[in-house]
């Protein structure tokens, strides 16, 4: 399905501003994925989760403990390259989409505009949303 719109006969075609703020969040997505920096800031510093101590354990006891605290930092490697991973996967698949998006976009002429466009715009918000939301709260 496709829609017709029509320019003004004296000015270019200009993008709705919805178009305008999907592809301003999808430069903003590429950009947090294509950062190594941003990604080596959630693994120098992961997150600390500690076990709840048994009411007749003396405070401490197991942050004292070499075999917790060994694992402990096992636990929180693995969920970093875990989610390192499904960020790769996250990414590959917004660069998937955004390359989809530009074929869509060229297809089109000046008068027209398809719904795979603003399907492709949709889904490649969201799915930089999940990106951004996973880089910045270590999920």
């Amino acid at each position: 399905m496709q829609f017709h719109i029509q320019n003004p006969p004296t000015g270019p075609a200009k993008f709705s501003p919805r178009l305008a703020a999907v592809c301003g969040t999808l430069a903003l997505a590429v950009g947090f994925a294509l950062c190594p920096a941003a990604a080596h800031a959630q693994e120098q510093h992961p997150p600390q989760i500690g076990f709840p101590t048994a009411p007749d354990a003396s405070p401490g006891s197991s942050s004292n403990d070499p075999g917790i605290r060994r694992m402990m930092r096992k636990m929180a490697r693995d969920r970093n390259t875990e989610r390192q991973k499904k960020i790769q996967a996250d990414t590959a698949r917004l660069l998937e989409l955004a390359k989809q998006l530009h074929a869509a976009v060229a297809d089109s002429s000046k008068d027209t505009l398809s719904l795979d466009v603003v399907k492709y715009a949709d889904e490649i918000e969201k799915l930089a949303k999940s990106i951004k939301d996973k880089m910045r709260d270590g999920e």
